[in-house]
């Protein structure tokens, strides 16, 4: 993950605070907390592709897609979850869930 400087993580927070859209996009935003705008985060323990802020404890999803490997990132909105599986849907369509035959 990359680390923001203070300042950047100030001016991403007031963007994407408000507006979640393309999240999944920016790779920088993997080490900001959306809640409280910390960039104190790691990956959670126990639980793969979710990462978790460190000062509020906000956790959310951010991994890349199995199907296409594009960025799924829980907390944009064309990421929605999975109602079976519960993982985030990528745009590509695919999620976790085991593949039926």
């Amino acid at each position: 993950m990359e680390q923001l400087d203070r300042e950047s993580a100030r001016r991403l927070f007031e963007v994407y605070r408000k507006q979640r859209d393309g999240i999944r996009k920016r790779p920088e935003l993997a080490s900001l907390c959306l809640i409280c705008g910390s960039v104190h985060v790691a990956a959670k323990s126990g639980a793969p592709g979710m990462l978790a802020c460190c000062n509020c404890g906000f956790s959310w999803y951010r991994y890349d897609c199995p199907a296409c490997g594009r960025t799924v990132d829980g907390r944009d909105p064309h990421n929605p979850g999975c109602r079976v599986c519960g993982w985030r849907i990528c745009t590509c369509g695919a999620c976790s869930c085991p593949v039926e035959s």
